[in-house]
């Protein structure tokens, strides 16, 4: 996690994922969350896991800023 300590007023989620370990689907970047967000300044980015014994997993990158 990273963070600015700025106040944020818009976020945006960009998820990928992944089944078996063989298919992976969507983005997770940092950039598609800031475009889905339509934000200009990054004030804080997380991240969100979840796995389900390696059958299905999920990455989140969460961004918000103005």
């Amino acid at each position: 996690m990273m963070e600015t300590g700025n106040p944020a007023t818009k976020e945006g989620i960009a998820c990928a994922k992944s089944y078996l370990g063989l298919l992976a689907l969507g983005d997770a970047s940092v950039e598609v969350s800031q475009k889905i967000g339509n934000i200009k300044e990054i004030t804080s980015i997380e991240l969100e896991t979840y796995n389900f014994l390696g059958i299905y997993a999920k990455l989140c990158a969460i961004t918000k800023g103005n």
